[in-house]
């Protein structure tokens, strides 16, 4: 019998946003498949590494969640380097933490990388009561930056696998295109 050799990449995501957006819980959801009530703010990074296979592709995925805090921008700038996709989070009830993401998130990013895939995420879609940011001006913000656009939550489940797989996707697709 002959040993098939599977193709196989790893790379590296970071999810920025304002603090207490969800963003640690997106990764622990996704890497874990649990939510928890508790809320421990992240102190400068939290590195989870995910396997996924996409279509037979074997994709290593490294999630640097990054704090929010003004206090960690020095040390955000370090930890962006080497990015191939960042996920722009903000949530979906509070509309500061979506503006923050052109005025703050978007540039910090810039600063530091380039030719990374961005995505956009509003957070606790279940909190559809609270809502302070319509869908179609996330869609317009994510248009604006050539992005895709989720609405998440991490309560539910709601689409956070078929975000982070697609943000997967599109950085392999990106990856096998450029080599």
């Amino acid at each position: 019998m002959g040993n098939k050799t599977q193709a196989s990449y790893r790379f590296k995501i970071v999810i920025c946003g304002d603090w207490a957006v969800g963003k640690s819980s997106l990764v622990r959801r996704f890497s874990t498949g649990i939510f928890t009530h508790d809320y421990l703010t992240t102190l400068a990074v939290n590195l989870v590494i995910k396997e996924v296979n996409l279509g037979g592709v074997h994709v290593t995925l490294a999630l640097w969640d990054t704090g929010g805090q003004e206090r960690f921008q020095y040390l955000r700038q370090k930890y962006y380097q080497g990015a191939d996709g960042v996920v722009f989070a903000f949530d979906l009830t509070r509309l500061e933490s979506f503006q923050h993401i052109g005025e703050r998130w978007l540039p910090e990013v810039n600063r530091a990388i380039e030719g990374y895939t961005p995505t956009v995420w509003g957070t606790k879609s279940d909190l559809s009561d609270q809502r302070a940011v319509k869908t179609s001006v996330g869609e317009e913000l994510a248009g604006s930056i050539e992005a895709s656009f989720y609405e998440t939550s991490a309560l539910n489940g709601q689409n956070v696998e078929t975000a982070f797989h697609e943000l997967a996707r599109l950085v392999l697709e990106k990856s096998v295109s450029d080599s």
